[in-house]
């Protein structure tokens, strides 16, 4: 039996190229589904724009305040003209209130997540041995998931590679040093 709320006729909304959706730091009642497009969801740093993610049709943004009922942790801009569903909190309650009560939890608790991960990120210092450290680290969880053939071919075209990458950064760093290189 249809409820109510399951027969609503969505709005819409159309968001040219360029055009600010969201603004960090507001409080937000509605979140969008991105029917067409594409659009940057980024933070402000240090007075500089951090892009978080990309998103595509399909995807919805906004979602995050309606989970903690505070400010908006990002801005999001249409990177391309963008077709938009709206989501109103409202619509989003009944559906979330509709639902079990461990899907509630889990909600709850994955948007916690995705908030603490996003401040790891932000938070964490982006220097040249970060870039070396992760370039390392993605390396080696690449190989672990090759087999043995595949390893010793990924490491005779890659690591070259990134062992040369490696050694550039450094060099960088040595000449014109780090502070003054970023």
């Amino acid at each position: 039996m249809k409820k109510p709320h399951d027969t609503v006729i969505l709005e819409r909304r159309f968001v040219p190229k360029d055009q600010v959706i969201i603004k960090e730091g507001e409080f937000g009642q509605q979140a969008y589904l991105i029917q067409s497009g594409e659009v940057s969801v980024f933070i402000s740093k240090d007075g500089k724009d951090v892009e978080l993610s990309r998103l595509e049709a399909g995807q919805i943004v906004g979602e995050m305040a309606f989970i903690f009922d505070g400010p908006r942790t990002a801005s999001v801009k249409a990177l391309m003209d963008c077709n938009l569903i709206v989501i109103s909190r409202q619509q989003f309650d009944a559906k979330l209130k509709d639902s079990d009560p461990t899907v509630r939890a889990i909600v709850q608790m994955l948007s916690k997540r995705i908030i603490d991960a996003n401040n790891t990120v932000l938070n964490k210092r982006s220097d040249l041995e970060d870039l070396k450290d992760t370039a390392r680290v993605i390396y080696q969880n690449i190989a672990v998931k090759l087999t043995q053939n595949q390893q010793r071919n990924f490491q005779n075209t890659v690591l070259p590679h990134l062992e040369a990458l490696l050694e550039s950064l450094e060099t960088f760093k040595d000449r014109y040093g780090e502070e003054e290189a970023l």
